[in-house]
């Protein structure tokens, strides 16, 4: 409930079970003393359980406040040890896509060097061409 309502409400309250000017004139003043001690008490306890209920209202969002800052902590320390792990994986496939690129280059580097030819075993004329002399 919204604090301008809950006073407003108990204002009310008071206010409709108060007595009027004429009845406290009415009164001796042994009775009239206590009437004004017990509606001094009745505001107070509702100022008092107001000024509770506002504190307790205020330690519960501060524990609650308290449990979303220590869940996004746990979540961060979650997330970045999970980050850690994918990085390191996403660096040892990049290592590994390296080396084998390195192997390749090297590879055809060495077949670069040696030349090879091939003859075709069905292609006769070319031998019969080096030996007609």
């Amino acid at each position: 409930m919204d604090h301008r309502r809950q006073n407003m409400l108990v204002n009310q309250m008071l206010e409709s079970s108060a007595k009027s000017e004429e009845e406290l004139n009415q009164m001796t003043p042994e009775d009239r003393k206590a009437y004004l001690k017990g509606r001094l008490k009745q505001k107070m306890f509702f100022s008092n359980a107001q000024r509770q209920s506002n504190f307790q209202k205020q330690q519960l969002s501060e524990k609650i406040q308290e449990k979303i800052n220590e869940n996004e902590e746990n979540k961060n320390a979650e997330t970045s040890a999970k980050t850690e792990r994918n990085r390191r994986k996403r660096q040892k496939k990049r290592e590994k896509l390296r080396a084998q690129k390195e192997e390749e280059q090297d590879s055809e580097g060495e077949l670069g060097n040696d030349v090879v030819i091939v003859k075709d075993p069905n292609e006769e004329g070319s031998e019969s061409d080096y030996h007609s002399d």
